[in-house]
Formats: structure tokens, sequence, C-alpha cells
């Protein structure tokens, strides 16, 4: 009578760990937030596309009229880091202490063309500059994620093995 209610005990058990991504990582602090900067030539693939007005050949008033920012219009410090993203092997980079973001710039966490992206006009070509506030996850929850969870399924899974081999031995034969 007990080797049946083991079984069950144990499959229930793996079955619970197993299941272990519906309600872990347990939040354990406030994100972490990183502040980035990109800046990748308009395309296809952009927010603003080339069927986009903002990557049309427009100079003058009508730039500004097409969401265009023109370089030179850019301040100091934005030019800075749009330099810096435009050269960075990745195409951009990030900083983590909100001091060290230029204050021109918005830093929202969904950019749209005007508020986190600009399209700027340089050396006759059209960018798209992004800006944006990336919500990291805190340690304890990465840790959650790369530790607990793959530990919690294994061990899961083990249960419920053990389980069902608990409850199929004695038909198969064993004592």
């Amino acid at each position: 009578m007990r080797t049946p209610l083991a079984a069950a005990a144990l499959v229930a058990l793996g079955l619970l760990l197993m299941a272990n991504p519906l309600y872990l990582p347990v939040s354990v602090g406030e994100p972490d937030p990183a502040y980035t900067h990109t800046v990748r030539p308009v395309g296809e693939g952009s927010a603003a596309g080339i069927e986009s007005p903002a990557a049309g050949r427009a100079n003058g008033s009508a730039e500004a009229s097409n969401g265009v920012v023109a370089y030179a219009d850019l301040a100091p410090e934005a030019r800075a880091a749009f330099d810096r993203a435009r050269d960075a092997p990745e195409g951009g980079f990030g900083v983590e202490r909100p001091d060290e973001r230029v204050d021109s710039l918005s830093y929202p966490t969904e950019p749209t063309l005007g508020d986190g992206l600009l399209i700027v006009a340089y050396d006759g070509e059209r960018y798209e500059f992004r800006t944006r506030t990336v919500e990291r996850e805190p340690v304890g929850v990465v840790a959650q994620r790369v530790l607990l969870q793959p530990a919690a399924f294994l061990v899961g899974f083990l249960g419920v093995v053990a389980g069902a081999a608990l409850g199929l031995r004695k038909r198969l034969g064993g004592s």
C-alpha cells in the first residue's frame, strides 16, 4: 500500500518541480536600468524604412518636416554620442548611470520617431539614432533563471522517472 502512495507522491512532486517556469523567478528587487545608444543606416529593416518620407533625399527646411535632423543641429553632447555609437564595432554603446546620459536626448523604453528615435542626416546619408532605457533583471532573478530553474526541472524529471519506476516495479517482476 505504501509503494503506490510513494510513487504517486514522487510523480506529483516531480511534475510540480518541472512546472517551475510557471512560478519562478520571483522578483527580488528593482530592475536595474541601462541606457543604450545605437546608430544604423536607414534601410528597409529600419523604423523609417526606404518608403518613409524620413528616408527621402530632402534638404533645407524640408528635412525638418520629414522628421530628419541635420547632424549640425544636434547638441554637442548628442553629436558626441552619435559619433561614438556610429564608430562602435557593435553599432552602439550603453551607459549604466543616469548622469552619464545626454541631457538633450530622451531615453524611453519603447522609442518612437521623435522620442528616442531620431533620423540624422550626416555626410549625405540618413541614420537611425536610437536612445532607450533597458530594464535589466536583478542579479537574484538571473541566478534563479540560470541555476535554480534548470536544477528544479532536472530534480523534477528524475522524481517523475523514480515514481514511475517505483510504481511499475512490481508489474515488471521486481520485489
